[in-house]
């Protein structure tokens, strides 16, 4: 028994220390009811037919940030270029909800 139980915890901890959390899709109103840091604002250009959504998600996997909130969607017509603004943002909140 012991000798299936060492290969299962190895790949159990090597699968898990590859795992990280990209940052999630906030409502604006979620800041009012927390305690959050703005981290960075990014500038997002893509294909005036790409998903917005998908588009934000995709150029926010990388970072460290806890949630994002789409601040400003704009499309430049002429150049087919859609332009999402992003705040990303680290959740300084214990765990509790507060009434």
């Amino acid at each position: 028994m012991r000798f299936l139980a060492l290969p299962f915890l190895a790949s159990a901890l090597f699968f898990s220390s590859h795992a990280f959390a990209k940052p999630e899709l906030a409502p604006a109103s979620l800041l009012d009811f927390g305690t959050y840091e703005k981290v960075e604002e990014l500038v997002i250009y893509g294909d005036i037919q790409q998903n917005i959504l998908v588009l934000a998600e995709t150029n926010t996997s990388e970072s460290d940030a806890d949630l994002f909130v789409i601040d400003e969607i704009s499309e430049d017509i002429d150049l087919n270029m859609v332009i999402v603004t992003v705040s990303l943002y680290n959740d300084l909140n214990d765990g509790l909800v507060m009434r």
